[in-house]
């Protein structure tokens, strides 16, 4: 029998780079997400797929995927499947006996605009590969092996949010400690009227992250204490207080007090960061975030590593963030409306 799972995006509403810095940060799953099918197979682990309209494939023999558990190469094989060997090698040390198996795949979340396309992906090839094997593994499971998939394996300079958020499906508020989150479900009061939108190229996310945690280490050793790493330290922590006024904000339907709290992360954003650190610099983000503005947006802000790679903004109403999208769309983003509905 067929195994189906799918995996969401997520938009991070408040408190981006809190989950390696410290802090505390706010998301909400996105409808659009990643579905893998897991199919017996001959002799490997092959998978078949359309990522960003494209169709790509790879197959690795079983034998080879025993190898790099025990031993893994210093470069993965290059692309996006590279998540493919690298989440097998992972269930095979976890001792899971992984059998033949074809992935066939579907996604209509784009790739490099900060809505977590990584993490969906590695979620839905381990649950596939697991339960193909017998194995089901919870969700926490899931969201801390997705995380050494990526990070630990293939070389990413990512935190946990974006595993454990897309795992989840719901919006949920973090707060960061040293390991593993505290993590509680947000039901909100009142519809949220989002709409999100993504740049038609993808930015720099390794640049962004390396320039981010490079200021922030030299913060924590005091080796720059007026330059960027002030600047990456005040965006911190203003990030995570306002994930924790958003949260309330959410739980009590305060949409005029979320919005304020997204305004002021991008506020900081553009004032502290992006004359500091080159990778961050988004003149067209700056540009739709006064567009929304002027279209009636509470809040409008970055999502995701920052950069011009995607936005999301607040409406009081549906209407609203309807014409919303329809001026990410007039000025050449792909938009989608989002509203978050109280459960």
């Amino acid at each position: 029998m067929a195994i189906s799972v799918r995996y969401p995006g997520r938009i991070c509403l408040l408190g981006e780079h809190c989950d390696w810095a410290g802090g505390a940060s706010l998301t909400v799953p996105l409808p659009l997400g990643i579905g893998l099918v897991a199919e017996r197979g001959t002799d490997k682990v092959g998978i078949r797929t359309i990522l960003d309209g494209q169709l790509v494939e790879g197959h690795w023999p079983l034998a080879q995927l025993h190898a790099w558990a025990d031993n893994p190469p210093e470069r993965w094989p290059e692309g996006p499947l590279r998540f493919v060997p690298a989440a097998a090698a992972c269930l095979i040390r976890q001792g899971i006996e992984l059998v033949p198996t074809e992935l066939l795949g579907q996604a209509d979340l784009p790739t490099g605009r900060g809505f977590s396309s990584s993490a969906a992906f590695c979620l839905a090839v381990l649950d596939t590969l697991a339960q193909a094997s017998g194995t089901q593994l919870p969700t926490e499971v899931l969201a801390e092996l997705a995380y050494t998939v990526e990070h630990d394996l293939v070389g990413v300079a990512c935190g946990r949010l974006d595993q454990y958020a897309c795992a989840a499906g719901t919006p949920l508020f973090f707060r960061w400690a040293a390991q593993r989150p505290d993590t509680r479900t947000v039901v909100p009061r009142a519809t949220l009227p989002l709409v999100v939108g993504a740049f038609p190229t993808p930015r720099d996310t390794p640049a962004i992250l390396s320039a981010l945690q490079g200021a922030h280490a030299a913060a924590l050793d005091e080796a720059d204490p007026a330059g960027a790493s002030a600047g990456v330290r005040e965006a911190i922590s203003v990030w995570a207080s306002a994930a924790e006024a958003g949260a309330l904000a959410v739980e009590t339907g305060n949409l005029v007090a979320l919005g304020a709290a997204m305004n002021t992360c991008q506020e900081v954003y553009r004032r502290a960061l992006e004359s500091a650190l080159p990778a961050l610099r988004a003149p067209g983000l700056a540009r739709m975030c006064t567009a929304l503005t002027e279209a009636g947006a509470l809040g409008a802000k970055f999502s995701g590593a920052g950069g011009d790679g995607s936005i999301v903004g607040l409406f009081a109403d549906l209407e609203g963030a309807s014409a919303g999208r329809a001026c990410l769309e007039t000025a050449g983003l792909t938009a989608w409306l989002l509203p978050v509905e109280p459960s």
